[in-house]
Order: structure tokens, then C-alpha cells, then sequence
């Protein structure tokens, strides 16, 4: 039977050929879908087709790593303290050396400059292709330097490690051509990519990611779709020496390219003989700066299309110079998830009209521990918790297969603020799913920090109008519904188990929704709960950003008083609920004895735990128990008094009047 763990067992060989399989299968259902409606197209069209076809390969490539669940790390996909300075090296060496062949290749004639071909609109063609360089080659390099190769790499040699990927990068580029590779074309390309591809997999192995291969395929396609987009030189085809610096006006055909890349093969071969391997372990602090640049990590950017418009309207579009290519890929996204999810949003609205069984929900201010609480109870079968790949696609997640696969190379890195694993299958909070649904949600303003009072007022039922919070109930209801559907697995609908810590204060709307909901408080020492949102706000919050936060008003600034109204909003709602509705626990109680704990939220909620659940929680503790911590500076007795002023009733009705947090206070697998 298939499953993540007989797939990491299979052999490189056969992970291969299931790859190609699916390929196959999915793009022959996608042709037989446009014969049936009439479509002229084909996925082995050379242009359309051809990214249809990459796009099919990339999603299910994708989906193979994200069942392995191993760290990305392990592919390369990894960031050091010294990530910038080799992606603008890769970026300047690769585009120079490209630069300046054609600048050798112009001074012997066989390139001519025509500077009155370049229009303005070959131009801004230009700048386009500028922009799609980077997303090109680290997709290209995700698939042959990072998953193929470290495949072959973990039961076979390096030279296998290298060659194979090489090879099959290749054929992918000479089958593209007009003749495939029996043609005279196909058959040089295929000897550059190649020798190209071979020497990007031994820099891949000799520096331990890929950053500095994607920046130098990056920089040479920037130079060359320049120069073939605007026009501005074009190959004399009389020229002598066309046919060994650059046949067919493309110098990767060219048997003096070659010697140059087969020197470049010799020395890195040599330095990776002497020197060995480089493997590169993920840094949270890295890793989070790393994603500050990084246009692929908002987790908003499957939001439809129209909730972006209204929101940036709404910002007077302003975007930092920093965050445009993100924005960019997070409308790109946005649109082409906006047709793809079309069907269902209209549909699933209509059809799906059962009772959503009464919910439980684990509420507290973030940081304090609801995730590690959420993946604890998410254990039991009986429960029905949103996973990522739900919640960031939540109009779509039914039937866009295409789209969920894409969050992956999102959702397979550590979380900057806590180093805890995410795949696309980890459990998740439903805040996001309803932010991207179109409800009003203060995590907008993680995205739009500048607009954060906007955004803010959510956390608490009276920031709401009206028409949003029937916008809001709509939202829930139609997700908890998607989330609830019955399948062969799971006859009965499952109760939902939902995490969000925006929830803390809205306790009266949803027992006003869901009228036998129950409720489950999770508590920390404020000193630790302070300090885990500064990190937060610092590491964790820039992944999504649009704008640079003001100094003086942002999240960070803003924690500490929104901690206490969230708490008094709680317990103001709490006091009118009968006692088996809503339990209180401490997480360090959770982390200190957590069967005991969660036995007792089991036996005060009046809920009997399945059968499975005892096991399953085992496994999981056993597997959790070399969870590295993060460690924080000595508060100041400032910084200490002035959490004290604002969370003093709270710590002795807690029991924390004489706890104290160490002099290095951790935050384990709490939650955001």
C-alpha cells in the first residue's frame, strides 16, 4: 500500500520511475481533458505545451519530497550565513562570463550589434525575462541539484549523483527543440546542458545548496534572453568561426563553450576531490533572513485575486522596493489560483449544506504553546484538524491538486521563529484560510504591517461591523463543511480540533456560531510568552511582509497590551460557559507531564479518547524528544516590570507569581 514511508524506502532508480509515471499519467489525462473539449493543444507543443508539461512535472516532483518529509536541508535547499554574497556571486560570475563571451564572440565578428532593432516594447520583453530568470533556475536546480541529486547521492557515488540529473536535464532541453535530438540542434544542446548541468551538480555538492548553481544559471539566462529578446546583436550567419563559437547564434552549442565549461568541470572536480562534500545545516536566524528576500514565502499568495485588489487598494499601494518581486509572484499565484479555484468556490458553496459537528478549539495568545497542544489532541482520530495545504488553498484544496502541490517549497522549512518542521500535511490554525477566504483578519497585517491599525481590530468581536461578521460566519461555516466531507477513511464526520489564537477574545462569536462548541485555554509565564512574540515579530512575521513595519508602532509594540485584552476578553466570555465547555491548562504543566495533562482537558471536557490515541501520542513524545530549544537573553528588570504592569493580576491567578523564567527561557513546540 503506498505511503511516505515505502517511498523513502524505494531505490533511487524506482523513486525515478514513479516520478516519470505520474508525469505521464497526469499530463495524458490533462490532453485527454482538452481533446474532449475541443482545445488545440498539445502537451508536447513546443511552447505552451512544453511549460504545461514542466509545470506537471515540477508539482509532482514537489509532492514526492513533500511525502518523504525530510528536512529541505537535505536538498540543498538550505541558507548560511553566507547565502547573499554567494547568490550575487553566482548572479555576477554567471552573468559576466555569458557577458563576455558574447562580448569575445561580437569583437571576431561572428555577433553583430543592431541597436535600432531594440524597441521599447523589446525592452520592457527584456525586463521581463529579467525577472522570470531567477524563478526559472531555481526551479530548474530545486529538480536536478537538489531532489535528483541528493536521490542518487544517498545509495550510489557522487559521479552518479552528478551525471544522471545532468543527463536527463539534457534530454529534457535537446527533446525540446524543433527536431528533438535527432536534429543537429537538439544534439549540441544536449552536449552544452550537459556539461552545463554537470558542473552546476558538483558546485551543488562542493558548496552544500543551491544557492550559488541557481545564481549562476540565474545570471547567464538574464544575459541571454536579453540579448535574444531586444535584438540587439544578431549572428552573422557567414562567419567563419560561427560554427564553434556560437552555431545557430546560441553559444551554448558551441565547442569553445564547451572548453570553457570543461575547464570549469576539471577545477571544481579537483577542489571537491580534495576538499570533500559540504553539507549545510539550517539556522533559524538565517533561514529568516533568507526568507526576507525570498519571493516565494508569503503564505497569502494563493488569496483570490479580488481580496489582493481591495487590500492593496486599501494600502494606496504601498509596497517597500524591497518586497516587489514578492508582491509579483503573489499575484501571479493569486491569479492563476483565482481560475483554478473558480469551480470549486462557485460549486462548494451550493453543495456542501450538513451540520458541521460541534468543534473544539484551543485558544490562547500566540506563543504559548497551541501548536504543540493542537499536535498533541490532532493525534486522535476522533478530530479533524486543517492541515497547510487546506489552509493556505482554502477555496480550492478539494480539486486543485496543481495548487496545493506548489506550497511545498513553502511549507517544507523550518518556521523561522521556532525552528519547528512544517510540511505541507502539519496541522495548521484556520485564521489563515479564513484571511484568504476574504474575512477580516489582523493577519493581514503581517503583510501590510504600515496598516496595521486597520487590521488590528480584529483580534476582538467589537472591531467587527456588522457585514463582517456575517462575512466571517459564512467563511467558517463553508470551511469547517470542506473540512468535514465523509471519505472511505473516515465514514462519520470527525469533529473538528481548530487552533488559532486569534480566537482567544472571540469566544462569544463563535459559541453565538457553534452553540455546543467547547474551549481549551492554554496558558504560558508571561516573561516567556513576551519575549517568544518579539522573536517572532522579528523572524517570524517577515516572511510575509510588503511593507518595512514602523519603528514605533508594530506587532512587537503592540504584543504586550494586546496580551491583556485578549485574556480579560476570555475570561469575560468563559465565566458565562458551563464548566465542561472550557478547560485551562499551563503549557508548563503540558511540557512537565503531558499524558497526565491532556487526560485531564479529555475528563474535564467530558470527551473519551479513541483507542488509537494512547500509542499515537507515545510515538509522537518519543519522537519530539530531541527538540533543540531556542534561547533567549536575561530580561531586563525594566522590560520585567513593564510585563508585570500590564499581566500582574494573571500571573498569580496562574500560579506564576513565584515562577520565574531562567536566565535562558525556550520556547518548545508552541505555537504562533
Amino acid at each position: 500500500m503506498f505511503s511516505a514511508a515505502a517511498v523513502s524506502r524505494l531505490s533511487p532508480f524506482a523513486k525515478l520511475a514513479l516520478w516519470a509515471i505520474a508525469v505521464v499519467v497526469i499530463a495524458g489525462a490533462v490532453q485527454l481533458l482538452a481533446v474532449t473539449l475541443g482545445l488545440n493543444f498539445s502537451v508536447f507543443e513546443k511552447q505552451t505545451g512544453s511549460v504545461v508539461a514542466i509545470l506537471i512535472a515540477f508539482a509532482c516532483l514537489l509532492v514526492m519530497m513533500a511525502v518523504e518529509s525530510r528536512p529541505m536541508a537535505d536538498y540543498g535547499l538550505v541558507a548560511d550565513a553566507k547565502w547573499r554574497q554567494r547568490a550575487m556571486h553566482g548572479v555576477g560570475i554567471g552573468a559576466g562570463f555569458y557577458l563576455a563571451y558574447c562580448v569575445f564572440v561580437c569583437w571576431i565578428g561572428v555577433f553583430e550589434l543592431h541597436p535600432e532593432s531594440s524597441t521599447p516594447v523589446r525592452w520592457l520583453k527584456s525586463a521581463a525575462a529579467i525577472w522570470s530568470a531567477a524563478p526559472v533556475a531555481i526551479t530548474q536546480q530545486i529538480i536536478f541539484s537538489g531532489y535528483l541529486l541528493t536521490t542518487l547521492r544517498d545509495r550510489h557515488s557522487q559521479p552518479m549523483a552528478i551525471l544522471v540529473p545532468a543527463i536527463l536535464f539534457a534530454l529534457a532541453t535537446g527533446s525540446a527543440t524543433e527536431n528533438g535530438l535527432g536534429s543537429v540542434v537538439g544534439g549540441r544542446l544536449f552536449v552544452g546542458t550537459l556539461l552545463i548541468q554537470t558542473l552546476l551538480g558538483m558546485l551543488r555538492l562542493r558548496t552544500g545548496s543551491i544557492v550559488l548553481p541557481a545564481g549562476l544559471l540565474a545570471g547567464a539566462i538574464m544575459i541571454r534572453k536579453v540579448s535574444s529578446t531586444s535584438r540587439l546583436i544578431d549572428a552573422d550567419w557567414h562567419n567563419a568561426d560561427l560554427w564553434w563559437t556560437a552555431p545557430h547564434g546560441d553559444p551554448r552549442q558551441a565547442a569553445a563553450m564547451w572548453c570553457f565549461l570543461a575547464i570549469a568541470i576539471v577545477g571544481v572536480g579537483i577542489s571537491l576531490w580534495r576538499n570533500g562534500e559540504c553539507r549545510l545545516e539550517a539556522n533559524s536566524d538565517v533561514d529568516a533572513s533568507f526568507k526576507r528576500y525570498m519571493p516565494f514565502s508569503n503564505l497569502f499568495g494563493l488569496a483570490t485575486l479580488d481580496r489582493w485588489v481591495v487590500l492593496l487598494w486599501q494600502a494606496k499601494f504601498r509596497i517597500g522596493l524591497l518586497y516587489i518581486p514578492r508582491l509579483i509572484v503573489s499575484l501571479i499565484g493569486s491569479a492563476a489560483f483565482t481560475l483554478l479555484a473558480l469551480p470549486e468556490r462557485l460549486i462548494a458553496p451550493l453543495l456542501l449544506r450538513h451540520e458541521v459537528p460541534p468543534p473544539i478549539f484551543i485558544v490562547g495568545m500566540p506563543r504559548s504553546g497551541t501548536t504543540h497542544l493542537h499536535n498533541l489532541l490532532a493525534l486522535d482520530p476522533q478530530f479533524r484538524s486543517p492541515r497547510n495545504y487546506e489552509v493556505f488553498n482554502p477555496h480550492g484544496f478539494l480539486t486543485g491538486w496543481l495548487t496545493t502541490a506548489l506550497l511545498t517549497p513553502i511549507l517544507t522549512w523550518r518556521r523561522p521563529m521556532d525552528s519547528v518542521q512544517m510540511t505541507i500535511f502539519s496541522a495548521q490554525e484556520e485564521e489563515f484560510a479564513l484571511a484568504a477566504m476574504g474575512s477580516p483578519s489582523p493577519y493581514w497585517g503581517f503583510c501590510l504591517p504600515k496598516e496595521i491599525d486597520r487590521h488590528d481590530r480584529y483580534w476582538r468581536p467589537e472591531g467587527f461591523t456588522i457585514a463582517e461578521r456575517n462575512r466571517w460566519q459564512r467563511h467558517y461555516r463553508l470551511l469547517l463543511r470542506k473540512l468535514t466531507l465523509r471519505s472511505p477513511l473516515h465514514p462519520r464526520r470527525r469533529r473538528p480540533l481548530l487552533k488559532n489564537p486569534a480566537n482567544t477574545g472571540r469566544v462569544s462569536m463563535l459559541k453565538a456560531l457553534f452553540p455546543e462548541a467547547k474551549f481549551v485555554h492554554i496558558v504560558r509565564h508571561p516573561d516567556a510568552v513576551w519575549q517568544s512574540n518579539q522573536r517572532l515579530a522579528e523572524h517570524g512575521l517577515a516572511v510575509f511582509q510588503l511593507q518595512d513595519p514602523a519603528p514605533q508602532d508594530n506587532y512587537a509594540t503592540r504584543s504586550l497590551a494586546n496580551y491583556r485584552q485578549l485574556v480579560d476578553a476570555y475570561n469575560t466570555d468563559v465565566d458565562r460557559l458551563l464548566p465542561e465547555d472550557a478547560v485551562e491548562l499551563r503549557f508548563e504543566d503540558l511540557e512537565a507531564d503531558p499524558k497526565a495533562t491532556i487526560m485531564a482537558i479529555y475528563q474535564q471536557l467530558k470527551i473519551t479518547p479513541s483507542p488509537e490515541f494512547e500509542p499515537r501520542l507515545q510515538t509522537y513524545l518519543d519522537g519530539i524528544s530531541g527538540y533543540r530549544k531556542n534561547r533567549f537573553p536575561t530580561l531586563s528588570d525594566q522590560q520585567r516590570q513593564q510585563i508585570r504592569n500590564v499581566m500582574g493580576p494573571y500571573l498569580a491567578a496562574w500560579g506564576y507569581d513565584s515562577l520565574h523564567v531562567g536566565k535562558e527561557a525556550d520556547t518548545r513546540v508552541e505555537a504562533a
